[in-house]
């Protein structure tokens, strides 16, 4: 009997041992804290697992973060002394930020907290034995050092889970990831002083709800912030300011945790860049003389014909007057470039995303440009007379003094709007910049440009003599008068080509119907017999189209151009990873600038041969209507308008960006960059 019992105890004992020693742990307690080692496995595994050091603290007290702040000292593990440990490595969860007394800010935990660290075993087959020495200090009025011994024992064999595997999982969650695995497209710090920093991020995805929170680390030393400003909050962007406790004069590259709700992302040994403030007066020169060649680009050219019949119109033997009416213009044009800046801003704080002309993109803003452009033109023949009710009539006149100088205001507006499209020299550079930071700086370069547009005005308002070197009215300005109506109608009719690629063309029909109804009864010509058969007529053809428009389905569709591929962000990648050369060009309809490089640059026979030369591929993309790749594509580049043009190949990733004015020399300059055997 007892050659049996024997066996049989030894092997209950066997298991008992081997039970208790597949995950064996203390347990440290006092009054205030309850720490341990736990484990999120039950038998040692081949590749890393986490085990976690859990405390749990009574109400009120804490201890901290790897990066204490002003006070405390961080949990200090020994664990020289254990048995087939390879390596080990705490992953510290964010902290709280609480200021204690004499204002000192410390970042902590309390409640009960688990630190995840991270272990590999030198070999997987042998039991795992951790011996470790604990140090740490728990604070409350007072801080309270301890020093424990802690085990943890894992036996080897197959492996399942414990019942902590979720309370790691739990803190694994909140410990920061690498910004990229994390949609963050791009970190930027700059120098502000040498106690402030700019720090700005941008996102593929949108960020959650949740206050904000920033740590910054120089290698091992904390930096202090003791303010965050926040200058935006949007949806894929976030600027801030950080006022520092220190002088970081010598410091030149900064690691950041950044925290918003339930995202904590970090990014190691980040360059710190020059303060944008320091480049701010380049950028708004920039929007200066942008804003002043925009007079001479084709986009705004029948409204400069208007400028010219408004200063042939002005009283020359006022002074006042004909300052009062430049004046007027120059201010519609500031204030309508200080309303796009809004507008802008709006936009960029609902979506995250805008761009440079974008607006007509928009039937309801081309038709109300459209209606605008017939109503000026119609005027200038002579065809058309807003009479306003007395009463408004009045009340406008004593504002704005006479009808001439309220049109001149509105005419600077008109000329704000049609400049959109175009992108002169400095102009795209200017822009990029302002969308690209805060509200401030948008306002002010959006400023720079109304303020450099509206320069011919001016200085017909500082020196009003200069309107005595214009020719002598007379019977020629009817004919010029039929020159500008004719201006404004072609730039209604290019409008309307844009406007119907976008809607349907029974749409289309019905708004203009409804112009010819609103000049017609503004003009009280309805009273008219023939007119008002033609009035008849109308209303008959629109409810017509309304019953059956199937005959008025309209099919935009461009013109083919085999030469070129559709813009596709997926196949740009794959074309650069075959080490393929791929020139991309960004264009659209209502893009002024666009079209005259294509009629001047991409169109060129010189250019066409220069591309088969070098086996270059030509990518378009059209960007008429909204198009989120596109826009996206044009963001991470830093564009924020177009015409876009750059060529891209495995030696630029990111492409080599040209000029809004594109010519064959920048092009042809540019292929040596390229540094591969087929450029020639």
């Amino acid at each position: 009997m007892k050659i049996i019992f024997y066996p049989i105890l030894y092997l209950l004992f066997s298991l008992c041992v081997n039970f208790s020693y597949a995950q064996d742990y203390n347990v440290f307690t006092e009054d205030m804290v309850e720490v341990k080692l736990i484990s999120s496995v039950t038998k040692v595994k081949k590749e890393n697992f986490y085990i976690g050091l859990d405390f749990n603290l009574k109400p009120g007290w804490k201890i901290y973060w790897r990066q204490p702040g002003d006070s405390g000292l961080p949990p200090n593990l020994d664990y020289k002394n254990s048995t087939n440990l390879k390596s080990l490595e705490f992953k510290w969860p964010i902290p709280i930020k609480e200021y204690e007394a004499a204002n000192l800010l410390t970042n902590i935990y309390k409640g009960n907290v688990t630190i995840p660290i991270e272990i590999a075993v030198e070999e997987y087959n042998k039991p795992l034995n951790l011996q470790s020495i604990l140090n740490f200090q728990v604070c409350k009025d007072i801080c309270i050092p301890f020093t424990t011994n802690l085990f943890l024992k894992l036996d080897s064999g197959e492996s399942n889970y414990t019942k902590y595997f979720y309370k790691i999982e739990k803190a694994l969650s909140k410990v920061p990831l690498n910004y990229k695995k994390l949609g963050i497209k791009n970190i930027s710090i700059a120098k502000d002083s040498t106690k402030s920093l700019l720090l700005s991020l941008e996102s593929a995805l949108d960020f959650p709800e949740g206050i904000i929170e920033i740590f910054l680390e120089n290698k091992d030393e904390y930096i202090k912030i003791n303010k965050i400003t926040i200058h935006e909050n949007l949806n894929r962007k976030i600027s801030t300011k950080l006022l520092l406790e220190k002088d970081i004069k010598d410091i030149n590259n900064l690691d950041v945790i950044f925290v918003k709700g339930n995202l904590a992302i970090s990014s190691k040994n980040i360059r710190i860049e020059s303060t944008k403030s320091n480049n701010i007066y380049i950028f708004l020169f920039f929007a200066f003389i942008g804003g002043l060649i925009l007079n001479f680009m084709p986009c705004v050219l029948p409204v400069l014909l208007l400028k010219i019949n408004r200063i042939l119109t002005v009283d020359n033997n006022k002074t006042s007057n004909i300052r009062y009416s430049f004046l007027l213009t120059a201010l519609g044009i500031i204030f309508s470039f200080i309303f796009l800046a809004f507008i802008t801003i709006f936009i960029k704080h609902i979506t995250g995303q805008v761009g440079w002309g974008i607006q007509f993109q928009q039937p309801i803003f081309l038709l109300f440009l459209i209606l605008i452009l017939v109503i000026f033109s119609l005027s200038l023949f002579d065809k058309i007379q807003i009479n306003l009710p007395s009463k408004l009539n009045n009340n406008i006149n004593k504002y704005l003094g006479n009808q001439n100088n309220g049109v001149a205001f509105f005419e600077g507006a008109l000329a704000t709007l049609l400049a959109t499209p175009c992108s002169a020299p400095f102009l795209g550079t200017a822009v990029s910049f302002a969308l690209s930071s805060n509200l401030y700086i948008t306002l002010l370069i959006f400023l720079f440009l109304g303020i450099g547009m509206s320069l011919p005005y001016l200085l017909f308002i500082l020196f009003p003599s200069l309107v005595k070197f214009l020719p002598k009215p007379g019977k020629w300005m009817i004919y010029l008068r039929y020159i500008l109506g004719t201006g404004l109608i072609l730039t209604a009719i290019w409008l309307s080509y844009i406007c119907v690629s976008i809607i349907d063309l029974a749409i289309f029909i019905y708004f203009i119907s409804a112009i010819i109804l609103f000049i017609l009864i503004i003009n009280r010509l309805y009273l008219k017999k023939y007119y008002l058969i033609f009035i008849i007529s109308l209303l008959i053809g629109n409810i017509f189209i309304s019953y059956d428009n199937s005959y008025l389905k309209y099919k935009y569709n461009k013109i083919h151009e085999k030469e070129w591929i559709k813009f596709s962000n997926k196949k740009l990648l794959n074309l650069i990873k075959q080490e393929k050369t791929v020139f991309v060009d960004i264009t659209a309809d209502w893009c002024i600038t666009c079209k005259a490089n294509k009629i001047l640059v991409l169109n060129n026979s010189e250019f066409k041969q220069l591309i088969l030369d070098n086996e270059i591929i030509l990518m378009r993309g059209d960007w008429t209507q909204p198009n989120k790749e596109i826009s996206d594509f044009l963001h991470r580049s830093n564009r924020y308008g177009i015409p876009f043009n750059g060529i891209y190949n495995t030696n630029l990733i990111n492409g080599y960006l040209y000029s809004e004015i594109l010519t064959l020399e920048e092009i042809r300059q540019s292929l040596p960059k390229l540094h591969s055997s087929n450029a020639k």
